[in-house]
């Protein structure tokens, strides 16, 4: 595949100690895939490892870029996932782009302020989602495992909210003579 045809194409990534939800982009309004891994220990380990789930997604789709969180603190198996993705990204030389949690609530600002909220309104900008919603969890309940589609959907909003920000077009009094 030419990097012509996936210049657009992204690969976001929320990442968990025993788990990541992963979106792909093609542009800023396309999902081409969506899901979860895992990648549990103990009696029910999962066999493959998480440099291979990752590795397929990239050969895979041939994403221009990933997006990741980046986040002050994390787990030591978050982080070493972490490690893990940035290690199959520069085999493949892609780059790793990161985006703060701050980001995401800006583009969501005023009326979606937390994730249950977040998530209702990118199931409604990308109808293909809108089964995955979960339901609205109460303080007692774990967080439902299909939140980290969400999460990795809303930090690739919040990428290609910051691409369209840098790019600006050139005012016609600046341009060149032919």
């Amino acid at each position: 595949m030419s990097t012509e045809t996936n210049q657009k194409r992204v690969l976001s990534l929320d990442v968990h100690p025993s788990r990541f939800g992963y979106v792909i982009f093609e542009g800023p309004e396309e999902l081409l895939d969506w899901g979860v891994r895992s990648f549990r220990d103990g009696v029910n380990a999962v066999r493959i490892p998480p440099a291979q789930k990752v590795g397929t997604l990239l050969d895979d789709f041939a994403p221009s870029a990933i997006v990741l969180e980046k986040r002050e603190s994390l787990a030591k198996k978050a982080a070493r996932h972490i490690q893990t993705v940035q290690r199959e990204a520069a085999k493949r030389r892609v780059p790793v782009r990161w985006v703060t949690r701050r980001m995401v609530k800006r583009i969501f600002d005023g009326h979606e302020r937390n994730k249950d909220e977040i998530a209702f309104v990118l199931g409604q900008r990308f109808p293909e989602l809108a089964p995955k919603v979960p339901p609205r969890r109460k303080i007692w309940q774990s967080e439902d495992y299909r939140m980290s589609i969400f999460d990795a959907a809303a930090l690739g909003v919040a990428y290609f909210d910051r691409l369209a920000r840098r790019v600006s077009p050139v005012p016609p009094g600046n341009l060149l003579p032919s």
